[in-house]
């Protein structure tokens, strides 16, 4: 069938004048979203369908039962029902040890070793364990199978776990047992390392068999017998799963599948659900995962009709899967057209599952490594703070308003009195040139009374308006939007799901920010 393959095509509209091209998808999608939010049946489904219409290959991977059903339906849907390859409990079988040999032979040991520890990693990370990725534990188990697959090579021609197990088990446990005729004729270890010095079917390479035995006599036989017992116990253990059952059938038989058949259109659905196979589930396809992205990693030396047809990684609940190797692919698979979708709650369920003391800078590493993100409604403060630091930060403008009214009133009242009294007199005399006499007295006097009084009474009111603003540096998207004001989808809301989809470098022309408001129907 037909697929795109310019990488400047494009696969999605997210406005009037903004795409999603097949660049964007080959830098990773990464989705966020609480249970219920919608990032399932919107975006996911909405990137799924295009990815399928566009002809790309793809491996999907599934935590929940119902994921099998949802991915045909997706493939049918889109004209890609023919497509479909079920691998687990309905058919497939991938024998990955024959399969890393055939390609590469004795030079494809340290990738079989390499298998084989995503194995161990993948079995600590399903329980919990917090000594995934510690360094002294994992150097501890690599090099015990450095030393054990190569001599099983040589020996046998092939490599298979009831092998490996009953190699490590029957190992030496001090230095006696080396020269201890019984063990000797008993221990399977013994007698593989001495058909690859006598009489190899695969000869290893010059020096490396004295390197071999020498790590068995001077190292392994002499380590503290706990350090040596858990390594032994914990590596055995582990593998003891691929003996017997499902597991076993899946990988330790026939192959039926390759991951490079994705190269060629196949969507590869591992029907193993981690909630029906348990912890059986989780190390299956984390161990397929980790073929497939070596696979795709590896693709570029081929021939163009094998590298140039896209193909995608798909994972729902993506915290069941992830592991170290993740962060490597995805900073590297962009030039294998490699577009991997991983869809998940929060940050702590990423946290949580990585486990150790450094899960926290893990998670961060690999969620680096994919430039588009999409923010479905979430009510997990952290992942919503990271959110919003993310997007960023600009200088956004407050603006405040203030009114005011007054309203007072008075009233006053005086009253007085005031009384005055004066008097006066006087008198005087004359006398004229007959000798003749006169004189005169007056006097008055007067008195008054009287009284004041007076009222006065006044009003006033006012209004008052102040408008302004402030300017600061602040979220673009606050966090509590992300909580608030996202839509879920469902019949309250006539199936209507929104989102904030965000690209680093990226300035959407319809938004002039480097996120974008969507929406999308479920």
């Amino acid at each position: 069938m037909s697929y795109v393959s310019a990488l400047d095509t494009r696969l999605l509209r997210l406005s009037g004048s903004d795409y999603f091209t097949l660049r964007d998808a080959c830098q990773g999608v990464h989705i966020f979203g609480g249970i219920g939010s919608g990032k399932t049946s919107g975006s996911g489904k909405v990137l799924a369908s295009a990815y399928l219409r566009a002809g790309m290959g793809g491996l999907v991977l599934a935590a929940k039962p119902d994921e099998v059903e949802l991915w045909q339906r997706y493939a049918k849907e889109n004209g890609r029902g023919n497509s479909v390859v079920l691998f687990g409990d309905r058919g497939g079988a991938f024998n990955f040890l024959t399969y890393e040999l055939a390609r590469q032979g004795q030079d494809g040991i340290g990738s079989v070793v390499e298998c084989l520890m995503r194995i161990v990693d993948a079995a600590r990370l399903s329980k919990g364990d917090g000594r995934s990725g510690e360094s002294f534990w994992e150097d501890a188990t690599r090099q015990l199978l450095r030393n054990s697959i190569p001599v099983l090579y040589a020996a046998t021609g092939t490599v298979r776990i009831p092998d490996i197990i009953r190699f490590v088990s029957t190992a030496p446990v001090n230095l006696d047992q080396l020269h201890d005729a019984d063990w000797q004729s008993t221990s399977f270890m013994y007698q593989a390392l001495a058909a690859a010095h006598r009489n190899p079917v695969m000869p290893m390479a010059e020096g490396d068999f004295e390197k071999t035995a020498s790590y068995w006599r001077n190292e392994y036989a002499q380590l503290d017998p706990k350090t040596r017992g858990n390594i032994a116990i914990t590596l055995s253990t582990t593998l003891d799963r691929f003996n017997r059952g499902r597991l076993h059938r899946a990988f330790c038989t026939e192959t039926t599948l390759v991951p490079e058949m994705t190269f060629h259109g196949a969507i590869i659905i591992l029907d193993m659900s981690a909630l029906t196979w348990s912890e059986d589930g989780v190390i299956a396809q984390q161990l397929f995962k980790f073929m497939w992205q070596r696979a795709v990693l590896a693709r570029n030396a081929l021939e163009t009709q094998h590298r140039d047809r896209p193909v995608f990684l798909w994972a729902d609940e993506s915290q069941y899967f992830v592991n170290a190797f993740d962060t490597d692919f995805q900073s590297t698979c962009r030039s294998a057209k490699a577009c991997t979708v991983f869809l998940t709650q929060s940050l702590p369920t990423y946290y949580a599952k990585m486990g150790g003391e450094h899960a926290k800078h893990r998670a961060d590493m690999l969620l680096a490594n994919f430039v588009t993100k999409v923010f479905h409604n979430s009510a997990d403060p952290e992942t919503n703070r990271w959110a919003s630091d993310m997007i960023g930060r600009s200088l956004q403008r407050r603006y405040n308003q203030s009114s005011g009214e007054s309203y007072g009133s008075s009233m006053g009242m005086n009253a007085g009195e005031n009384e005055s009294w004066s008097s006066t007199s006087g008198g005087g005399g004359s006398t004229d040139s007959k000798g003749n006499g006169s004189s005169n007295w007056s006097s008055s006097s007067s008195y008054s009374t009287g009284d004041s009084w007076g009222r006065n009474r006044g009003v006033n009111d006012g209004t008052s308006h102040s408008r302004g603003f402030s300017e600061t540096m602040d979220h673009e998207i606050e966090p509590a939007t992300f909580a608030r004001d996202l839509v879920t989808g469902g019949p309250a809301n006539r199936g209507r799901v929104t989102a904030l989809w965000f690209s680093a470098g990226r300035r959407f022309a319809d938004s002039a920010r480097n996120y974008l408001h969507v929406e999308f129907q479920q």
